[in-house]
């Protein structure tokens, strides 16, 4: 093996270590707060109060580092710092207050709780739109600020599926749907399913 595939392979290995062990610290915390707020379907979730959802339902069964107010603290010079998979620049604001809480974990785990959309994409992947829906997503950024900063590199959506637990973006999509947009020319925001079900591996059909 060359230089090259021997580096990327150890960076692919760390990313599935990374993902499995977020993944396993965001259910751990989901477990825990069922026991003290009831199970999670009756959860009440306000789409302008992201700070109180987070600090109710999650804060107390993670690790933070701290709370973060503006993209600084969380180590990004740009408010909106990330690539979709196919290059070109995603408009997810890092943090957009009221609308979800990001914070630092302990590990440099960035991660972000959504209640509300904000702004979003359109399916064409050109044009912006803007929106006040509400959100289940919670965005992953594994090394923290740390580059390449890209949906399926190093950052991942996930969801908060009540009465479940934190699952990967798209993990009930089929897997047709999941490889459309893990792939070189779309957003990457379902990469998290897709190495989930490849059995937490990245294949070679995987837009490394």
């Amino acid at each position: 093996m060359t230089i090259p595939n021997v580096i990327a392979g150890y960076e692919k290995q760390v990313t599935i270590s990374k993902l499995q062990k977020v993944s396993s610290i965001l259910n751990q915390a989901f477990r825990f707060s069922e026991i003290d707020n009831g199970e999670s379907v009756y959860w009440n979730i306000d789409s302008n109060k992201a700070t109180e959802y987070f600090s109710k339902y999650y804060k107390p069964y993670l690790k933070i580092l701290h709370i973060c107010d503006n993209e600084n603290q969380c180590g990004y010079k740009s408010n909106t710092p990330w690539y979709r998979a196919n290059g070109k620049r995603d408009i997810i604001h890092a943090v957009l207050k009221n609308w979800r809480e990001s914070v630092i974990l302990s590990d440099g785990t960035f991660m972000s709780v959504f209640t509300s959309a904000g702004f979003d994409s359109s399916a064409n992947g050109d044009d912006n739109t803007y929106t006040e829906g509400a959100s289940n997503l919670i965005l992953i950024d594994i090394n923290g600020g740390g580059k390449p900063n890209k949906f399926g590199r190093d950052v991942f959506y996930f969801l908060f599926v009540s009465g479940k637990g934190i699952l990967p973006h798209g993990y009930n999509d089929g897997i047709d749907v999941i490889n459309d947009d893990c792939s070189k020319d779309s957003f990457g925001y379902k990469c998290a399913a897709k190495i989930m079900r490849d059995g937490w591996k990245i294949n070679d059909d995987y837009p490394w």
